[in-house]
Order: structure tokens, then sequence, then C-alpha cells
């Protein structure tokens, strides 16, 4: 099992990227620069903040390091003073020992205060009518509520009352009334003492910013703001991690629908200097995976073999490769790696181009885990099963959807028919042979089904596949007939195209639904909406919403989905049909 975080070694030929990444931030004659490290999710943006960091801590002029986890601070500060924060406290650090330095740091530290503060009075609106800063309105808000409706009480009052004692004593703290300051004025302030500052020190400073896209857009734009109008000074690297789809939409939503243009040239003016996270190829993936393995089961060679990996990688225009033999010896031979090699050797060219994987490092990686757990169990078990059948059918529960895979368990638990021919390969047709009609499940799937088919190990013997089934519970449905499955999977692609949660038609294709069969379909609802973008009408919410009335399964399932969605990244129209049946709280 291995770690769902970011990695501090390289184990998809990131080196190239870090180096260029760490000899522009140190250049500086480049200084201020912004640098931004753009792909989408789970492709490996953190691991290349961390790989660029460990380049540069080795530096001979080590520079100041600022990691900032945007994310972290959502919903608990503002967005610009809590960078600015991290920044002041880090220079205080590296100061030490300086007395004279560390006290011109602390007065630097103490401006962030007066940007906190005028962030805190840019919020205000109903709370300040009642002398509440937004600070504190999540525990007036309830009370204010009451005393706007005209059904408050003299307990609402007093706890008004209550919260502006506070309000007073926390905005003192913040501005002293005798200071007279308007935010230009500080700003400059701000910015001269900062450039002081960095030039005593004599280093560089870094900053990571990291999970920017994962944040609301007014913290993600105000982190940005940040960098550009307070940080940005001779002496400086940012180095911005992000999707950059994520931080237009935000960009959109912040300035309340900007025209297109607008939109897309506000990341180029902030950014200076953009890398995207590579693409990876089937070499990339293998390699991969036979570092995964490595680690795994030969730990101590890990070093060695990813030098090897590398160098191949690196020199592929060339024409170097490396084998599965090759890296088992290397890695002294241990029992089973050659094996789980080999396994890497046959999936890689399907976990590189398969829609729902296509080579995303964290999915393979969740995926290979999956695999792994199943094959503890059948040791446990002392089940005759094979690390190549768990990952296969891994590779299936991932690349379709919880409906065909439904229909392939089902297959392979009736064992009759011609479920076996369903799962043949085209080339392994004898001359003249036909396969028999595809599960309506199925239709949507085709080709990479028929890629899947022709994986390693080849699957003709439905009873071998069996025992594989029982370390796979946690995907399968208690095993009906293809009829059953043939609904349930027409059932899934007809709830997908409804527009209405009052739409008849729906509601005739859930009441010909068993209970077992609405429980499935939700499972193919659900596994579609994992895989969508919730910024728009997404297709499915209507239906699993119908369906979620008529199953208690069903609705604990798309609870549990939506739970999991960040509320900022839904669509309105989504997020109204939510609320209107509890999924979602507020109004």
């Amino acid at each position: 099992m291995w770690s769902d975080r970011e990695s501090a070694k390289d184990f998809l030929n990131f080196t190239e990227l870090a180096d260029q990444i760490s000899t522009l931030a140190t250049t500086a004659d480049m200084l201020p620069l912004s640098i931004g490290v753009f792909g989408t999710w789970g492709t490996g943006k953190s691991t290349v903040l961390r790989l660029v960091r460990g380049k540069l801590e080795e530096s001979e002029k080590r520079p100041i390091f600022i990691d900032f986890d945007a994310w972290l601070y959502q919903g608990f500060d503002d967005s610009k003073a809590a960078l600015m924060e991290v920044v002041a406290d880090t220079l205080l650090t590296a100061a030490k020992g300086d007395e004279k330095l560390s006290q011109k740091i602390m007065h630097f530290a103490s401006r962030v205060n007066y940007f906190r503060a005028i962030g805190m009075a840019a919020e205000f609106g109903v709370g300040m009518a009642f002398g509440v800063p937004p600070g504190l309105m999540t525990k007036a808000g309830s009370a204010i509520s009451s005393l706007v409706a005209g059904t408050g009480s003299i307990d609402d009052a007093d706890r008004l009352g209550e919260v502006a004692r506070e309000a007073s004593e926390g905005w003192s703290k913040l501005v002293r009334p005798d200071e007279a300051k308007t935010p230009p004025k500080e700003i400059a302030a701000f910015r001269a003492e900062f450039a002081e500052i960095l030039d005593q020190l004599g280093r560089p400073m870094i900053v990571f910013v990291d999970n920017l896209d994962r944040c609301l857009p007014d913290v993600a734009i105000g982190t940005l703001e940040a960098i550009r109008l307070f940080l940005f000074l001779p002496g400086t690297a940012f180095v911005v991690a992000a999707d950059e789809d994520m931080i237009r939409h935000s960009v959109a939503k912040h300035f309340s629908d900007p025209n297109a243009k607008h939109v897309h040239d506000y990341l180029d003016k902030v950014i200076q200097v953009p890398f995207r996270v590579p693409r990876v190829g089937v070499d990339d993936v293998r390699a991969y995976m036979y570092s995964l393995f490595t680690q795994h089961l030969a730990p101590q060679s890990l070093e060695t073999v990813q030098a090897v990996l590398l160098e191949a990688l690196q020199n592929a225009w060339n024409g170097a490769s490396f084998t599965a033999d090759q890296i088992d010896g290397l890695a002294g031979r241990p029992d089973g790696l050659l094996e789980m090699l080999g396994t890497a050797d046959g999936l890689a060219p399907t976990l590189t181009t398969a829609d729902k994987i296509d080579g995303n490092p964290r999915i393979i990686k969740r995926l290979l885990n999956a695999v792994m757990l199943r094959r503890s169990l059948a040791a446990s078990r002392k089940m005759n099963v094979d690390l190549g059948t768990l990952a296969k059918l891994a590779i299936f529960e991932r690349g379709t959807d919880a409906a065909a895979t439904q229909t392939l368990y089902t297959l392979v638990m009736a064992d009759e028919g011609d479920g076996n021919l369903l799962l043949k390969a085209t080339e392994d047709f004898e001359e003249g042979a036909a396969r028999p009609q595809v599960p309506a499940a199925w239709k949507t799937h085709e080709t990479f089904i028929e890629e899947w088919r022709q994986l390693e190990p080849r699957f003709n013997d439905l009873k071998a596949l069996q025992p594989a089934l029982f370390l796979s519970r946690d995907v399968m449905r208690p095993p009906t007939n293809l009829t059953t499955s043939d609904n349930v999977g027409a059932a899934v692609k007809a709830l997908l195209g409804v527009t209405s949660v009052n739409s008849p038609a729906a509601a005739n294709v859930i009441e010909n639904l068993n209970d077992d069969e609405r429980v499935a379909a939700m499972s193919g609802l659900v596994a579609s909406m994992r895989e969508g973008d919730w910024r728009t009408k997404l297709p499915g919410i209507q239906g699993a919403i119908m369906l979620g009335e008529r199953s208690e399964g069903g609705k604990r399932q798309l609870k549990a989905l939506v739970e999991g969605v960040p509320e900022q990244t839904m669509n309105a129209g989504v997020k109204f049909a939510l609320r209107g049946k509890g999924y979602l709280k507020g109004k």
C-alpha cells in the first residue's frame, strides 16, 4: 500500500521540470517572478513543488522558503492577511539572532492587522447595522434573523449586545483609533519595509502556494492579489500550483462573470511563466508502477532503481528503455517483484489511454492500493487469485461505471450461457464465430471493453474468476440475472437524461425497478456524477434525486456523494435542486 500524498521522490520523470523551475526561481536578474505549475487533480503538481524545494535546499545560497496552503486558511482568515502573516512569521525566524532586524520585522508584521481589519470592513453588511463585524456574524446570525423578522425575544437582543462588546474589543486590537491610516499609504509603507527586510537578509525568498484551486473564488483571487499587490518585490519568487481552469472559474465568479477575454487574461497577468505538468506516456506509467512496486518489496533498492528508470526516460528519444528483468535484478530479485513488474507492463497502455484513468498518477496509485488490499485478503484466506486478475478487474471497475461492473459480475457469478464469449478478445474467436449481443450497460463502453479484453490474463473461464469477485464486494451487488442487469443499465441511461425532478417518464422508469435494482441504478448514476463537472447542469442529478425519493439505500449513496463535493463548485441549479430535497443545508 502507498500513501495517497505527494511524493518527495521523482517517480514520474518530473526532475527536468523541477530543474527548470529551480533555475528560474533563483536567477537574480529574473526576480521578482511568478511561476505557475498547472495541471488537473492528481497529475502531480504538489510533487513538482516538493521536488523544486528539494533541489533548492541543496543550493549553496539557500533561499528563505515559505509554504502556503491556501486551503488551510479558508473560512478562518482573510486570505491576503493570512499569506502576509505567514511571510512575516517566516522572516522573523530567518532573522533569529539579529535583534535589530527582528524588531523591524515585528513592526512590519503589525501592519498585517491593518489589512486584516479593512478586509473585515469591506464585508460589512447587515451586521454593521447592529455593531457586529463579519468575523462574529456566525455567532450573531440567528439573533439578527429573529430581530429582522420581528420574532426576536429579549434573549436575542442580549446576545447581540454581548457580541457587539466582543466586536468592539476585537476591533480595537486591529486598528487603534488614534492612528490615521489610508490603504494606499499603508500598502506603500508595507512594500517599502518588506523590501528593506529582504535586502538586509540577503537571501532570495521563494513562496510555494498550493491547493489554490480547492478554495472559494474570493480566497483564490485574494491570495493571487496579495502576491501581486503586496509581496511582488525584488528577491522574491512565487511558485503557484493550481488547475488553471478552476482558477479561471474563480475569476469569473469573483468579478461577477466578466467577459471571456478578461477571465483568460487575468491569470496570464498574474503568472509570468506557466509550466504544465507533462502528460505521461506508456513508459512513464510503467516506470511509475515499477517504482511503486520496488518501494513495496525492495525499498533499500529504490534509489538505484529510480536512477536507472529516470535515465532511461530522459533518453527515450535516443531509444533507451528498461525491462522487468533488468529492474528485478537491480532490486535483488525479491520474491514476487518480477510478477508485479510483468503486470505493470501489461496494464500500462490501458492505464495511459483509458478515458477515466488517462495516466493520472493519483488514480493509478489508488487503483493499485485497492488491488494490493484484495491480494492481501486473498492470501489471508488462502485463495489462489493472481495479481493480474485482480488488477484487470479493478481496471474494469474504474474504466466503466457501476452498472457495467454489476453486469460483468452478474455474468461471472451466473456462469452460464454465452458469458465466456462476452469476455473473449475478438482476436481469440474462432473463424466464423460471432459474439453474442452485448449487454445494454456495456454499450457506451464498447471501445474500452474491447481493449480491456485484450489485457493479460485473458478471461476465458468464468468459474475461475469467481474467487476474485468475492474480494471485490465493495463494488458488487447480489447477483440477479442478465435481464435485471440490462434493466439497471437502461434505467441509468434514462435517468442520466432527466432534466426535471417532476419528470413522469423518469417516475415510470423508477417504478419498474425493484429495490435492489434501484440501489444498483443509483450506483451507476453516482459513478457518472463523480466524474462529471459540477459547475454545469450536471447530467443525472435530477434523476438521482427522484431515485433517492424511492430508495433509502440510493438516498444514502447520493448523500455521501454530495457531502464530498465542495458546495462552491456546484452549479446554482444543482444546489437549488439538492437543497429542495434536504441534501444541502441553507436556503
